[in-house]
């Protein structure tokens, strides 16, 4: 194994690739500039210098292609366009930007086909098949690189032989089948090692450096990784070398070389804030994670992991976009692909008539010299005429009915997809958030990074935020089935004193966890008519609102008085109050919401839901607010026949008690 190293690096070391790259570059620009003609021959220059500078200056790239693009539009000359295009699919590869270069890369493959030009279908079927593998598609990429594969081979063209050969073994390293990932590598690496390809290299020695660190050859890996960085540098591969300097500094800190792999992190770091590239910049955090912890850093390697949790959020959410974006253009498709059949049908029927009322005309024509015949014959046709008129309007009327029916599917298929938006935004946004830093304390945890009372330090925040997102996650869930399946009221009898109490604990202890004083005051018993499960929700979310935008030292007073048989219920609270540009917004549709005093997140859907189970048990709700000052959210609920509206004998008032629970005061 170190031999097939060894001679490799001394042939790196000895290769002239780099001065015969930049010599070429420089005889490319020369004769650029001596060809100031807009023809064919400075298209031609012009692409040959955009593929050669996209891992140098992708923004020297960029305008080199888009200036051969502009030319051979203007020509007509659909070589220059697809060498053109495939260069700009390129430069949108280095900033990591995988849906531009795969639009890109299969506008040039359409034009290829077109022309029938075999060896750019070769060429272009293996970019299609890296972008999958890099989209973590590698079945669907197997597809095209088998092709392209077998193009190449078809045209006994080495050098592209042994690029699609590495590629292939990319893709099985996604799918985890190491053995044939080495088959197709160590393939391509016979045929670059006796093409001198140190450019194509670099990249088939990063590949089996990662094969060997997913098989735990971690000395192995790091030689490889080592190789690759060298050939990058070499080449003067900027995404390259970017790749490599993360590789090299994950297996140092696996193998305990911290110094290097900082070392290498750092350069990594440099050259992607050029390159702008979203995915390296996450797995910069990911590894500095690691190394801190490594480095018993535990406060820095919580802060790294929550940077890498926020990108990979981000990026998980760029993920479902692309989704939603491929299911909307494959539901338009299908969508216009019917409206197309319809309309045919409709045009084909027309034609039809249109056809049968020039064989009758014709027909009439024919026999004009005899009057009788004349005659039978108009009547005949007026008959004819008003049957196909007949026809023709009850298959409109058909044709109308499907309309208005796929009309009415499409609407139903759209609220469905807003229901199913929010909750994805819901759980992408607001409840992976406190679970990834649960996740990264657990890890710290786990693996004996941290100590209980270090962890004891973060628990009552982390307890705050699990009890707010289990709010959370009810408050969605009851919105979800309300929207998908509507929710039945089941009234009843019961006391709301005694349902307040129930969730009154627990409310005053995330209350006392933000030094804010809860108390309610209830005039004795107070029996309503209505369903307990959702006037519970009501008040917990009004409550729970109250203590989210009430800052440390505020008061939450919680009152009901009993008025023309119903009972009126108001939280008060002296917190931040809501601005008067968003106080129309609140109990709207637009689900609206903003972080508490403690950055405490919502879902928006609260105060809607409790005003639509206030509604539906009968009742109203509004609120007061002035900016600075707190709010004051009051909603009314219909009395139980069995109350007593005229008992205002004493007044119940419960407050925190320091030796526990809550003491009750009789007046």
């Amino acid at each position: 194994m170190k031999k097939c190293i060894i001679i490799p690096l001394c042939l790196l070391l000895l290769s002239p690739s780099t001065r015969a790259q930049q010599s070429g570059i420089d005889s490319l620009q020369h004769n650029l500039n001596a060809h100031p003609q807009r023809d064919t021959v400075r298209v031609n220059i012009l692409n040959q210098l955009s593929r050669l500078y996209f891992t140098k200056d992708a923004g020297i790239a960029a305008r080199l292609g888009e200036e051969a693009l502009n030319i051979s539009n203007d020509l007509a000359y659909t070589k220059g366009k697809i060498w053109a295009t495939r260069n700009l699919a390129l430069v949108e590869n280095t900033k990591g930007n995988l849906d531009k270069q795969l639009q890109y890369t299969l506008n040039a493959l359409k034009m290829a086909e077109e022309e029938g030009d075999l060896r750019t279908l070769g060429i272009l079927n293996n970019d299609v098949g890296n972008i999958f593998t890099e989209q973590n598609s590698p079945r669907d990429a197997l597809i095209y690189l088998q092709k392209s594969l077998q193009i190449k081979e078809q045209l006994k063209e080495l050098p592209e032989i042994s690029k699609t050969l590495n590629n292939i073994g990319s893709a099985y390293i996604a799918l985890k089948q190491t053995d044939s990932a080495l088959l197709y590598l160590a393939k391509s690496e016979k045929l670059k090692l006796s093409l001198h390809d140190d450019r194509g290299l670099a990249y088939t020695y990063e590949n089996m450096g990662i094969v060997a660190m997913l098989e735990h050859r971690y000395e192995t890996a790091l030689r490889y990784h080592q190789l690759s960085a060298q050939y990058y540098k070499s080449t003067d591969n900027l995404p390259g070398i970017t790749k490599a300097s993360l590789n090299l500094a994950e297996i140092q800190t696996m193998l305990g070389d911290l110094k290097s792999a900082e070392k290498n992190l750092d350069t990594a770091r440099s050259i992607n804030d050029k390159l702008g590239n979203v995915k390296n910049e996450m797995i910069y955090y990911k590894i500095r994670s690691r190394l801190d912890s490594a480095r018993h850093d535990f406060a820095s390697a919580l802060k790294h992991y929550q940077a890498f949790s926020e990108l990979n959020i981000d990026y998980f959410n760029l993920e479902k976009s692309r989704q939603i974006t491929r299911s909307t253009s494959r539901y338009e498709a299908e969508k216009k692909q019917r409206e197309n059949v319809m309309l045919k049908k409709e045009q084909q029927l027309h034609l039809a008539t249109i056809q049968q009322q020039r064989v009758l005309v014709l027909s009439g024509a024919a026999l004009f010299l005899a009057l009788l015949l004349i005659t039978a014959m108009v009547y005949r046709l007026y008959k004819h005429q008003q049957e196909l008129y007949q026809q023709l309007n009850s298959k409109n009327q058909e044709v109308s009915l499907q309309n208005r029916i796929i009309l009415e599917q499409n609407a139903t298929l759209e609220n469905l997809n807003q229901v199913k938006d929010k909750i994805f935004s819901v759980i992408s946004h607001d409840l992976r958030s406190p679970l990834a830093i649960l996740e990264g304390l657990l890890f710290l945890l786990k693996d004996e990074k941290i100590d209980a009372q270090q962890f004891r330090f973060y628990t009552d925040e982390l307890w705050r935020d699990v009890k707010n997102t289990a709010y959370m996650m009810d408050n969605m869930l009851q919105w979800a089935s309300n929207q998908m399946k509507g929710i039945s009221v089941k009234a009843d009898d019961f006391d709301l004193t005694l349902l307040l109490n129930q969730e009154f604990e627990l409310l005053q202890t995330m209350a006392r966890q933000k030094d804010v004083k809860l108390t309610h005051e209830l005039k004795g018993a107070v029996l309503v008519y209505a369903d307990p499960d959702m006037i519970r929700l009501v008040l917990r979310n009004l409550i729970n609102n109250a203590i989210k935008f009430t800052p440390g030292g505020g008061e939450i007073v919680l009152k009901a008085q009993l008025d023309k048989g119903e009972a009126q219920v108001s939280v008060r609270d002296n917190g931040t109050g809501i601005p008067i540009d968003d106080q129309h917004r609140i109990f709207s549709n637009i689900y609206y919401s903003t972080t508490g005093t403690r950055n405490e997140k919502g879902c928006g859907l609260g105060l809607h839901l409790s005003k639509d189970f206030v509604e539906r048990n009968h009742g109203h709700i509004w609120f007061e607010s002035k900016p600075g000052e707190g709010s004051c959210f009051s909603f009314t609920v219909p009395l139980s026949d069995e109350q007593d509206i005229n008992a205002r004998g004493y007044t119940v008032v419960l407050q925190d008690n320091p030796i526990g629970g809550m003491s009750v005061l009789r007046r």
